[in-house]
């Protein structure tokens, strides 16, 4: 281009030729969006390590719920297991306790023909020369 006056009707031209210019960029943007760049060979082949490492995310993640729904299948197992001992322990001991009264013990004795001893009990003691000598 050199320093001449422009003629007007080379500017309406050019006028009328950057309002295509225009609709062809908002175009373009639209373009962007679009499936078929969106999965070009080239955008593909670019961004394939972070599609794998979006991939692997995906797979810790759903093994990891698996994991914490077996985890907590094995907890209220536990929970189940751990309330029947309870109640089988107290049950136990209140059985032992009423088959360790006196006279439960007593009655179950006679039928092996022990009697309980109404005397009191007496005390031995040995003292040290005793021991000493034998």
């Amino acid at each position: 281009m050199s320093n001449e006056f422009k003629n007007p009707e080379i500017i309406e031209e050019n006028a009328t030729m950057e309002t295509p210019k225009k609709e062809q960029k908002g175009r373009s943007f639209l373009r962007f969006f679009s499936l078929r760049n969106l999965f070009s060979k080239e955008n593909v082949t670019g961004n394939l390590s972070y599609v794998f490492f979006l991939g692997l995310l995906a797979v810790v993640y759903i093994a990891n719920s698996y994991n914490s729904d077996k985890i907590l299948r094995k907890i209220d197992a536990t929970q189940k297991e751990l309330k029947e001992l309870v109640s089988e322990y107290g049950s136990t001991k209140r059985m032992l306790q009423d088959s360790s009264r006196q006279t439960v013990v007593a009655k179950k004795v006679e039928a092996l023909g022990l009697i309980e001893s109404t005397s009191t009990q007496k005390q031995i003691v040995v003292s040290q020369n005793d021991i000493a000598k034998k």
